[in-house]
């Protein structure tokens, strides 16, 4: 492959079929396959990919001072929570050390990177509508009577 790669890469369409069909009968690929790899990267060791990661835009202290607001105006969801910034901006100076960079950013950030960023301290705090059990059909007839279409009928003929 290492000799035969450049060869290729500077051959004629001609010449190339040639080498084309020599490299299959030696190697034993199928030709499209050998047309992939010989148009391909050179052969050699292939670079190391390194993940690329997306950089901060929102620090530790932009996420404590959400917490900190989230937290004083009783837990509102992400789209209030944001509608809110503005007036909250005030008490936010008061108690904490705002540049004008991170003030942007707060009055800046997304509904759902609110929802993001706040996410581990939602799922520590207990659920606000309690344990999720709801009382059984037993209960309904006692609390309340209900009324079926027949009732209401009978009632607005007696009316009539």
């Amino acid at each position: 492959m290492r000799r035969i790669y450049p060869r290729y890469r500077q051959a004629s369409t001609g010449e190339k079929r040639c080498i084309l069909d020599e490299f299959c009968a030696n190697c034993g690929y199928h030709r499209k396959y050998a047309i992939r790899l010989l148009n391909g990267p050179p052969p050699g060791p292939r670079p190391v990919r390194t993940q690329r990661r997306r950089s901060v835009i929102y620090g530790p202290q932009l996420i404590s001072i959400l917490k900190a607001v989230w937290e004083a105006a009783d837990y509102p969801w992400s789209m209030r929570l944001k509608a809110l910034l503005p007036e909250w901006m005030p008490w936010i100076r008061r108690h904490f050390r705002l540049t004008p960079k991170l003030e942007g950013q707060l009055l800046g950030i997304s509904a759902r990177s609110i929802d993001y960023r706040l996410r581990p301290s939602k799922r520590s705090r207990p659920s606000p509508l309690g344990s999720g059990v709801t009382a059984g059909p037993a209960i309904l007839p006692t609390t309340q009577p209900l009324k079926t279409t027949a009732a209401v009928l009978n009632e607005q003929d007696e009316a009539i």
